[in-house]
């Protein structure tokens, strides 16, 4: 293992995969709180020396991501007390008269299209408080909801260059056009979709029916009672929020870091809550302040972040994958299949986003080693990151969140509740673009 190693021994490479193991158990059983178990081991990993503090701090903390997540948060947080998300839950309620699974496969949709065209993540906090509203409207359980619509998010991320973070990453070092890849894993992407509707119908047609007591109630109430009294904090975190959202659609054109447009939005809302603010401040509430800091999550990610980058530094993650590309022997198709199933796994196993940059410079290597054609290569890791990000709340930054916002809500979706529906799904999903790519891509 030590041959992929930026510095750790041995010992230390093996240390960091069982404290990540034990760390990703404890989260998976949720026994305790998962924000001291992140922080827990990346402390350990600390101080073992397996990754060094200033890198941990610098590098693998990813600061402007963590200040995009937290910013996100608030700005989540604080929309929904406008009471916006309610009165649009409750008119499509009344107007269509919804059933549970046409609400499920619409939002799972209309997360696909966002995740495709603008990013994963901002899919996840537009979709996410509507859905958990929905679900309560209805009196259902919004797993199911959750559940289809990350997979949708992860999938549909993979159909275009625009779409999550792997994407533009391997995008770019494929040198991809966005034509390219639209043309080739477009038809993939709607077949993998069309199959994830399909499975969920098969689970829940029987379990996602709302009482009619329910809905009458749910319909009996004028969607207007469900917004705020105080209509200028409505217009204005609606301005806000709109235009945050905007803003971060086009920070590729304008050059601007989503982190800094996230803050600025976010700080904006805050400022329209001042009074309770000073509120906290006049009564020197630090509990208060505690459990909003820990609402956030952003110290459950600080440690996350710092044990993923701990098994990338000790070489673990390009120990794996050098060792699987050397089954190939050269055999473009074969690599291929071999990358597809290696990247799903290994996205589902830990963040996508460092075990893809672990992934890239292998490849490369790869493509001055033979003669042909190495786009197949580049498809396979593009779709088995976006197969295996779903398989896990913890293969992605998206699913992370989503995860943490339920947990802010009181819905808290369990790990082990999600892997069981998420995974199985997920290997169907893995041999249907097993076939596709021998008939089509290879």
């Amino acid at each position: 293992m030590t041959e992929f190693s930026h510095g750790p021994v041995m010992w230390q490479a093996v240390a960091a995969l069982l404290i990540f193991a034990a760390a990703y158990i404890c989260i998976l059983i949720e026994k305790w709180d998962r924000m001291y178990t992140a922080l827990g081991g990346a402390c350990l990993m600390l101080i073992l020396g397996i990754v060094p503090l200033q890198k941990a701090l610098t590098t693998y903390a990813s600061w402007p991501i963590l200040i995009y997540l937290v910013s996100l948060f608030i700005i989540s947080s604080l929309f929904q007390k406008t009471g916006i998300i309610s009165y649009v839950v409750s008119s499509i309620v009344r107007k269509y008269r919804m059933r549970a699974l046409t609400v499920i496969i619409s939002l799972s949709l209309l997360a696909a299209l966002i995740s495709a065209l603008l990013d994963s993540l901002m899919a996840v906090v537009v979709i996410v408080p509507f859905i958990i509203i929905a679900s309560r409207k209805m009196r259902l359980l919004p797993a199911p909801f959750l559940i289809s619509m990350l997979l949708s998010v992860h999938i549909g991320g993979a159909a275009t260059i625009m779409g999550n973070i792997p994407s533009r990453m391997l995008g770019a070092s494929g040198h991809i056009s966005a034509g390219e890849m639209f043309i080739q894993l477009f038809p993939l992407i709607c077949l993998l979709l069309a199959v994830v509707y399909l499975i969920m119908w098969l689970i829940y047609r029987k379990r996602l029916v709302a009482a009619e007591a329910h809905m009458r109630e749910l319909l009996s109430i004028k969607p207007s009672s469900y917004l705020s009294p105080h209509r200028e904090f409505v217009l204005g975190s609606s301005i806000i929020t709109g235009l945050t959202l905007v803003v971060l659609s086009l920070h590729g054109l304008l050059a601007w870091s989503p982190a800094y447009i996230a803050a600025s939005g976010a700080i904006a809302l805050l400022a329209m809550n001042y009074k309770d603010i000073f509120e906290v401040i006049r009564n020197k509430d630090f509990g208060a302040v505690w459990h909003h800091v820990r609402e956030t999550q952003w110290l459950f990610f600080l440690g996350l972040f710092i044990m993923v980058g701990g098994l990338t530094y000790a070489g673990f993650s390009g120990f794996i994958a050098n060792r699987g590309l050397e089954l190939s022997q050269g055999s473009i198709p074969f690599l291929s299949i071999l990358l597809l199933w290696l990247n799903s796994f290994g996205t589902a196993m830990m963040d996508n986003i460092p075990f893809i940059a672990a992934m890239i410079p292998i490849v490369d290597q790869m493509e001055q080693l033979v003669e042909t054609s190495t786009q197949p290569m580049w498809w396979a890791l593009i779709v088995g990151s976006g197969i295996g990000s779903g398989v896990t709340l913890v293969s992605s930054i998206a699913s992370l969140y989503a995860a943490s916002f339920t947990y802010h809500d009181g819905v808290k979706l369990k790990q082990s509740e999600y892997v069981v529906v998420a995974a199985p799904i997920c290997f169907v999903l893995l041999l249907i673009s097993t076939l596709y790519f021998k008939l089509f891509l290879l």
